[in-house]
């Protein structure tokens, strides 16, 4: 088997395909993405073909499903054939996977939450956060892993903010990528809001509340609580 060069990930919003080179690996169908980021997030375990089929094509006939199956493999092994990865999908031993090294921003982002957060490793997380995992693609497999790490995000913040970690410029970053759920997190929103009320931020604190009352009033359908509201008057 030929050692492959690497592939990059990114998995924060819509999934995408990088070489080697930063340059865009593109793919025929969603259902070859779909097949490609499915292997890519089970690249711990065995994926054999009846997952595959199951997974892709639960409609078809496993006679139906697997010809389309085949296809759909052939036509992810010839795009990346393009790029210079030869067999990138290999079977063997009943099991399906990936052929090359693969990076993505799924990796670095899990690996920095291993440690509490500080500004320096939550600028790097907010730059590659594009949303949350495999997002806009909607995967019913990867739900359990995009709520696990936002989850984990949103708790390392937090910390940070409730042990002084973080600055405010790094706090309004924070805010501009995770401003829903800033808004509609009690704990969250009031902790963001105490910072800058601290620091004599009224400005800031003001157009926080704003924007809070009318996420509220249009996405929950009721006033904010006035433990928020009378709390930063």
């Amino acid at each position: 088997m030929v050692e492959q060069k690497s592939i990059y990930v990114n998995s924060f919003g819509r999934g995408r395909l990088l070489n080697d080179k930063g340059e865009r690996i593109l793919l025929r169908t969603k259902k070859a993405y779909e097949l490609f980021f499915y292997l890519f997030h089970y690249r711990e375990e065995l994926v054999t073909k009846d997952d595959l089929v199951d997974m892709l094509f639960p409609d078809m006939t496993s006679e139906r499903g697997g010809s389309n199956l085949h296809t759909t493999i052939y036509q992810i092994r010839k795009e990346f054939d393009k790029h210079g990865y030869p067999d990138i999908i290999v079977y063997k031993a009943g099991t399906y996977f990936i052929n090359a090294q693969i990076k993505s921003d799924c990796e670095e982002v899990q690996k920095i939450l291993m440690d509490m957060l500080t500004e320096e490793s939550l600028m790097r997380i907010l730059k590659v956060y594009d949303g949350q995992y495999f997002e806009r693609d909607n995967y019913e497999w990867s739900e359990y892993l995009r709520n696990d790490i936002h989850s984990k995000i949103i708790l390392g913040v937090k910390e940070a903010i409730s042990l002084n970690k973080l600055s405010n410029m790094v706090l309004m970053q924070f805010l501009l990528v995770f401003k829903e759920d800033c808004l509609c997190d009690l704990e969250l929103l009031d902790s963001i809001l105490d910072q800058f009320n601290q620091s004599r931020d009224r400005l800031k604190v003001k157009k926080i509340i704003n924007d809070a009352q009318r996420y509220w009033e249009i996405n929950m359908l009721c006033t904010l609580p006035e433990e928020i509201s009378k709390k930063y008057q």
